[in-house]
């Protein structure tokens, strides 16, 4: 949407403004199912956090139902926007995932006929188009994880100064993300959010050969979960590791030197607690694989959580120097 409006902005850059990484712990809906373990904020909140922070307008709007959602984004398309719009990745033809997951977003920028043109993450492809139908399906889907049917938004307007100036805006910008990125992420926000999340989930792991439903098909799924559904590989920590290089380049400030360092030993324990999951057989050694990947991700937990504590302390202090 940016991008359509006139801000060539990367996508790692994006999410960094927009404070997007995270660990957050959402229970399964039904007994043995598989709860919902992602790395990043909700994606209409990661929005709205990069929108504010670069002065971008950004409109809302639920339509109540797919006559009224797909009368508005139509009419949106045609006074010139790019729609950014919540869908359940089950219906998506170009996914390869049969799991819902209704947290997802993507740009469409044109219907025609029968077809919808969309826009996804550099992971799935960019540029798709799929069947209207299946769009709709999409985006009506109340099932799964966070489900928002008929939610859009678009850029209404950007400030003069994002087009002109961009590199001047982004570097402006960048240290008061991280410094504001790493305050939530050392805070105490329970077991759900955060630190917390993350080390609740890997002493949970360790009983899912006899907790989960299906664990030969849950557990390796959790692990495509981190490197595929639109993460940009290890639970999103390969997007914010790219994000503090950007970071580094823009501002050529060498304080981000050790955390690119931090970042890139903390993806390839991602990296290595994925490889293990995926590679998950309940009847071979199940047990003690799981109890491998617990103790990684605890280890994770560790790393990250000095990660941030040593990022926050040149983030405060540039982000006072700006102040």
């Amino acid at each position: 949407m940016l991008h359509h409006a006139g801000a060539d902005i990367s996508e790692p850059m994006l999410f960094g403004l927009g404070q997007g990484i995270d660990f957050q712990y959402r229970d399964a809906p039904d007994p043995g199912g598989t709860p919902m373990l992602t790395g990043r904020i909700g994606p209409a909140l990661l929005s709205r956090n990069a929108c504010s922070a670069l002065g971008v307008e950004l409109r809302e709007w639920r339509a109540p139902d797919p006559e009224s959602a797909f009368a508005a984004t139509r009419k949106l398309l045609e006074a010139g926007h790019v729609v950014g719009v919540s869908v359940d990745i089950f219906h998506l033809d170009y996914f390869s995932s049969r799991s819902h997951f209704a947290a997802h977003y993507i740009a469409l920028y044109g219907l025609d006929e029968s077809l919808a043109h969309v826009v996804d993450t550099d992971q799935q492809g960019g540029a798709q188009t799929l069947p209207e139908e299946s769009l709709r399906r999409a985006r009506g889907s109340d099932q799964g994880f966070m489900p928002s049917p008929h939610l859009q938004m678009h850029v209404e307007r950007l400030p003069a100064r994002l087009t002109a100036d961009t590199d001047a805006v982004l570097s402006e910008q960048i240290w008061d993300a991280i410094r504001l990125t790493a305050e939530r992420m050392l805070g105490d926000r329970g077991p759900r959010y955060g630190f917390g999340a993350l080390r609740r989930a890997a002493s949970e792991m360790v009983e899912w050969g006899d907790t989960l439903a299906r664990p030969d098909e849950a557990v390796p799924g959790v692990g495509r979960f981190w490197r595929f559904a639109g993460t940009g590989g290890a639970n999103f920590r390969k997007l914010y590791r790219a994000f503090l290089r950007e970071a580094r380049e823009r501002t050529g400030d060498s304080e981000l030197d050790p955390s690119v360092a931090d970042f890139g030993d903390v993806q390839r324990q991602w990296d290595q607690a994925i490889d293990m999951l995926t590679a998950y057989r309940g009847a071979d050694r199940g047990r003690r694989t799981l109890e491998a990947v617990a103790a990684r991700l605890h280890a994770i937990a560790d790393a990250e959580q000095s990660a941030f504590e040593r990022l926050l302390v040149p983030a405060g202090k540039r982000a006072g120097e700006r102040a």
